[in-house]
């Protein structure tokens, strides 16, 4: 039996977060709804995706996309790999650090007791900022993987 997604109708709070995510998005993705019905935790992910895939930072957008594409591909996750993969896709070509990005991002994800020396590895080729940058994209994307994969969600769990 799959977990039940929460809708606009299990709470006033969580229904604004969604009404938000429709103002922004024109759609509530599937992940809002992963995070269950609390709709503080909603909130807080939405503020922790800003910050770090889409705000200001050091690596490039590009660059962000690459890692959080990795993630979900190392977790399986395809519902949140095909996303990040389409978004990486529109900001560009490849770039030169992307094997290096791809490469901490599996590293990070699958052999967390390696953490010191990826990141040792990634020094050699990224600044302190850009690496601290690597490390929150993979971290919150292991968040939403574990959501997804926990839910059983797909691009059909979206809410219009």
């Amino acid at each position: 039996m799959s977990l039940p997604l929460p809708d606009d109708a299990t709470d006033p709070q969580l229904a604004a977060e969604y009404g938000a995510a429709r103002e922004r998005e024109g759609r509530v993705m599937a992940i809002l709804r992963a995070l269950g019905p609390r709709p503080e935790l909603v909130r807080a992910f939405v503020s922790m995706a800003d910050a770090a895939l889409y705000g200001p930072a050091a690596l490039d957008r590009r660059e962000r996309e690459v890692l959080a594409h990795a993630t979900s591909e190392a977790n399986g996750a395809r519902y949140s790999a095909s996303i990040h993969a389409a978004l990486r896709d529109e900001l560009g070509p490849p770039g030169p650090r992307d094997d290096a990005l791809a490469a901490f991002a599996h590293r990070l994800t699958q052999g967390p007791g390696e953490a010191q020396a990826a990141v040792a590895d990634l020094r050699t080729r990224l600044t302190d900022a850009e690496v601290y940058d690597a490390i929150a994209v993979v971290g919150l994307l292991n968040l939403a993987n574990r959501a997804a994969l926990a839910t059983g969600i797909t691009p059909a769990d979206d809410l219009r």
